[in-house]
């Protein structure tokens, strides 16, 4: 029996294929694609989905989905519902012949397309969900009780607070995780530099700079040498290249400069800098998770951090600073195959877990 695990979100899909047989449950296909649905549309989300499909070889009659979404607040969508129901009709055409298609809700659990059009805020950015299924789901077996999951992609930090295996989150929807410090609208790609910084050090000044969208965060990764061209996978800003050049000049331009003003040294330190800045928005939202659950009489001594995720290295550095000792890689309990594909993974498991097995 084929599960296909299905995170669509609204820059990427990612697709994750598990095969239950005799043997057991063994991970057949990932698939990471960057769509920007608000300059593609719908149409080529069917189209991927259909690709996707076809890739993953699934046989009419003999397979089941597990669908986790973030789309829905694609700015192409007037609204959430519309954005639910719309994506809930893409699946429903695409996977038509399947044995089942399950849906994640923000309360832990999969419900059929009718209630998650009906019920669309338990379905609305519900990757987290999935993600925090899979880590009660598995917490025995790693022998990690007490953990807190930073999840840090291209767009956005998840923060999930695990105590003796049950999920401690505060925020379900995506405004109510924004105020708990639970997400935070930072990751190693996508960003405008300028939502970080107001200013940057230069020549022993602070320069203030441009709003304009000069250069996004990726770029600043790719400078330090935390990201590969070939992981920088997100559209550029000026829709150039992503050479160690290109990502210069961009940064230069956030203080309406070009690369025969400043330095190819002048633009690491800022860099560096603005790095220290995201460094310090995502300390800050761990401290307010800290904070609330110290006031919940939890002890926090025996803690662990999975890091997680493209912005692994971000998400260590931030929990190190925010007194976090124990800081472990989901790599190496889940293995690097599906590491960066945590809800698509998670949301597979879970309808084998909650669906399959029980048929």
């Amino acid at each position: 029996m084929d599960i296909l695990g299905l995170d669509v979100g609204g820059a990427n899909v990612k697709a994750v294929g598990i095969t239950l047989n005799d043997r057991g449950v063994s991970v057949s296909n990932v698939v990471r694609r960057y769509h920007p649905l608000w300059l593609r549309g719908i149409e080529s989300l069917k189209q991927l989905l259909k690709e996707i499909k076809k890739e993953f070889s699934l046989r009419s009659g003999e397979y089941y989905v597990g669908v986790t979404m973030t789309a829905e607040l694609s700015d192409i969508f007037k609204t959430k519902y519309e954005g639910v129901r719309t994506i809930v009709e893409v699946v429903e055409d695409v996977y038509s012949d399947s044995k089942g298609v399950y849906y994640v809700t923000v309360d832990i659990d999969l419900i059929h397309s009718t209630k998650a059009v009906e019920n669309y805020l338990r379905v609305a950015a519900a990757n987290w969900a999935a993600t925090a299924w899979l880590m009660k789901y598995k917490c025995y077996e790693w022998g990690i009780h007490d953990a807190v999951l930073v999840d840090i992609g291209s767009t956005t930090t998840t923060i999930i607070p695990i105590v003796d295996c049950d999920v401690r989150v505060r925020g379900y929807t995506d405004p109510e995780k924004l105020t708990y410090g639970e997400l935070v609208y930072t990751g190693v790609l996508r960003g405008n530099v300028a939502t970080l910084v107001s200013s940057v050090p230069y020549r022993g000044f602070y320069t203030r700079v441009s709003s304009e969208r000069f250069s996004l965060i990726g770029d600043i990764h790719l400078i330090l040498g935390h990201i590969s061209s070939e992981e920088y996978t997100t559209e550029t800003a000026d829709g150039r290249g992503k050479s160690l050049e290109e990502a210069i000049q961009r940064i230069a331009r956030i203080i309406c400069a070009d690369s025969n003003i400043i330095s190819p040294k002048e633009a690491v330190e800022i860099a560096r800098y603005i790095y220290e800045k995201q460094i310090l928005t995502v300390f800050e939202a761990l401290m307010q998770v800290r904070s609330w659950l110290v006031s919940q009489g939890v002890n926090l001594e025996g803690f662990t951090v999975i890091t997680a995720g493209l912005g692994e290295f971000l998400a260590a550095e931030a929990s190190r600073r925010a007194g976090f000792k124990k800081i472990v890689s989901i790599n190496e309990l889940i293995g690097e195959k599906v590491a960066n594909v945590l809800p698509s993974y998670a949301s597979a498991l879970m309808v084998l877990s909650k669906v399959v097995i029980n048929e």
